[in-house]
Parts: structure tokens; sequence; C-alpha cells
């Protein structure tokens, strides 16, 4: 039998939210997973997990070289429990990236769950009943993972306090930021134009990016912004307001505010990043974040940002933040007002974020999850034969 150390390692990932799927665990899947096979030295023979009805577009999508495992479309828990270990078993995979929910089920296969964050198990107030119990279970069955992979130290903090699972089992990779995102100076005078013609944007504006929900916290950033009205600027929220907020909607009602807020709803990959740098200033006044991608994509798009003291916003923003206490909207404004009312500040704050966002890139997200698997892989004791796993 030839030693394992001879052979590529097949990795399974877990990419049925490649095409499609939550927001942001959609933006991580597809950067990593492109990082992952632009970077894959030989090592590695890639398998990954797609929803089937996106079978025509992952065959035309991917190389030849990269193989692909179709789910059917059934609950991501549902799927990783019983489906993925299933078509591990058969593809004879080593190692296992799961996304958020991994298996209890024994494998030969080295297990690694990707968990984002575990904010509801401190803040369930931010959650429903029924997502609270939903989660519960990926945690459950994180306890039966070899490693786990998550995106921020604060997170693995949260985590080894409730004792998901052993500090050395636990690593953090940080998020990394598309190379699109990029500053105004770089758009042609037509692009940014029809931009603005489309989402009828103001000559300044606040920026907020993300869902609209409670712990987003916009009711604070919307009485915020309230207290701006000398600055003739207007406030953009880029997210779907599907009027689960209703303490949102009466705010904005109550104060007459709705001629002042633009709501886009959904806004489409390629208009985001225009979006992004044609902003003023960044708003992300969120209660509660594993990591926060947004305030970064800001930052690379050089604007500068004014963000919430909480989690891991200062451990990701650095010192290129303005920092403002969530539960206060008069100290919400007097940060974004520091901005608005000193041109010095604005730009260094914008050089310091442009310098921050370097830190991070998708590339080197996945050499570092790359690494931990042979790592992980290597250290493995007793880990079975490839030769007695099937191959097809």
């Amino acid at each position: 039998m030839n030693n394992i150390h001879d052979q590529r390692i097949r990795v399974g990932i877990d990419a049925k939210w490649y095409f499609d799927g939550p927001p942001s665990g959609h933006v991580v899947v597809k950067n990593l997973v492109d990082e992952i096979i632009k970077n894959n030295d030989g090592r590695f023979e890639l398998y990954l997990f797609i929803t089937d009805k996106f079978k025509q577009q992952a065959s035309l999508h991917f190389p030849i070289y990269v193989k692909l495992v179709f789910l059917p479309g059934i609950p991501n828990m549902l799927s990783n429990l019983f489906l993925v270990p299933v078509m591990t078993f058969i593809y004879g995979i080593d190692v296992l990236l799961f996304q958020n929910f991994g298996s209890a089920w024994p494998a030969l296969a080295l297990k690694i769950a990707y968990i984002h964050d575990v904010l509801f198990l401190d803040h369930p107030e931010y959650y429903t009943p029924g997502e609270v119990t939903y989660f519960k279970q990926m945690i459950r069955f994180a306890a039966k993972a070899d490693k786990i992979i998550t995106i921020s130290n604060s997170e693995k903090q949260r985590m080894l306090e409730h004792n998901v699972l052993s500090s050395n089992n636990i690593d953090v990779v940080y998020h990394g930021i598309n190379e699109k995102f990029k500053p105004l100076s770089s758009y042609q005078p037509d692009a940014i134009e029809a931009l603005e013609d489309k989402y009828k944007l103001p000559q300044k504006y606040l920026l907020y990016v993300g869902r609209v929900n409670i712990r987003k916290n916009l009711v604070t950033l919307v009485r915020a912004f309230a207290l701006l009205k000398q600055h003739n600027i207007k406030l953009v929220i880029a997210g779907k307001n599907t009027g689960a907020y209703p303490q949102l909607d009466s705010f904005i009602a109550d104060n007459g505010l709705a001629g002042d807020i633009i709501f886009t709803g959904h806004v489409p990959e390629d208009d985001l990043y225009l979006l992004y740098a044609r902003a003023t200033v960044f708003c992300f006044p969120s209660y509660a974040e594993g990591f926060g991608l947004p305030p970064l994509e800001a930052m690379q798009c050089g604007v500068p940002v004014v963000v919430s003291n909480r989690t891991a916003m200062p451990e990701v923003c650095g010192t290129a933040a303005l920092y403002a206490d969530p539960d206060s909207a008069e100290n919400m404004a007097g940060k974004i007002e520091l901005l608005l009312a000193d041109a010095d500040l604005y730009q260094m704050k914008a050089k310091q974020g442009i310098a921050q966002a370097r830190k991070f890139s998708w590339k080197k997200a996945a050499n570092e999850i790359l690494t931990l698997i042979t790592e992980a892989y290597a250290g493995r004791k007793n880990y079975p034969k490839a030769e007695t796993q099937p191959r097809l």
C-alpha cells in the first residue's frame, strides 16, 4: 500500500450556498471556493457538494478537474446530517468541510465544521424561538467535529465559554474582501451617473448594507440620522425591508423621515460595489456580529466608517473606524458628525480604512483553510489508509 502522504487529499466542501443561499453565507462560500480552486497546488482533489437545481450551471461554471456531487434541495441541516456523510463514504473523501451543521455519524473522513458565529448563545433576544432551537442543533453536532473553523477571536472565545469544543480544536480564519470593492476614483463618470439615476441617489448619503432586523439596530441609526439634519444628507439602506422590523417603520413614519431615507431593496453585486464607493460615510450600528464584513468593504472603497463598539467590531476594524455606543443615538450622531464636519479627520480615516482592509483577503483565508486541512489530516493518528475507502 502507498503511504497516505504520497496521495492527494480528497477534500469535500459543502458548497450548497455557492449559487444561492443566505446573503452572507453565499458571499463567504462563493469567495472561499473560488480561491481554494485557484490556489490548489496539486495537494488536493476537490469535491463540491452542490444543490441539484444548479446542476447545469455548476457543470458549466467549474473547471473539469473539480468533482461535483449533486444533492437534492432539502434543508441544510438535514442534508449535512444524512446525505453528505453518505456521499463522503461513496466518494472516499478524506476531509470534509461542513457549513454550520456537521454530522454526528461516525465517518472515516476528518470532519471540520465551518461555523460563522454562535451569537444566539449570548444574544437569544435577537432571534426567534424557532431560530434558537434550530441553531442549538448546530452546537450539538459541532461537538462531534474534529475541528471547528470560526471567523473571529471574539467568536472563538464565545465557543470556549460555552464549551462547544476545546481551544486547540477551534481555529480562527478571518473573512476576506472581494477585490472588486474599490474607491470612487476607479469608476468612469457614466457608470456613476447611471447608478445615481437607478437608485435616485442624493449628492451626499450615509450608507448601511445588510439585513433589516432588530440585531442590526437600524432604529438607533435612524434616530442618529434624524439629529444630523443640518448636514443636508440622506440615508440609504441597502437591504430588503420585509416588514419584520416594525419599530423601524413606525419611527420613520412617526417622525416624517420617509422622504430622507432610501430603501433600495436587494442590490445586485455589480451595483453594490459602486453604491459603497459613492457613499459619504458608511454606518454599521449592529448590536452583535461574528465578524462584520460590510465595514471592511466600505473601507476598501475609501469610505470612512462608524461602527458599534460591540463583539467583533473592534477586532476587525482596528483603529481605522470611529466607534459608537449602539444604545445611544446621540453618541452615534456625534461620531458621524465628526466625519462630516472635519475634512482632515475624514481623509485620515479614509486612508486608514484602505490600509486596514488590505489585511484581509479571500486568498489568504483560503490558503489558511488549506493549511489547516493539511495539518489536521497529517496529524490525525491511526487515519485509515486511503485504499480502504471506496474510490470512484
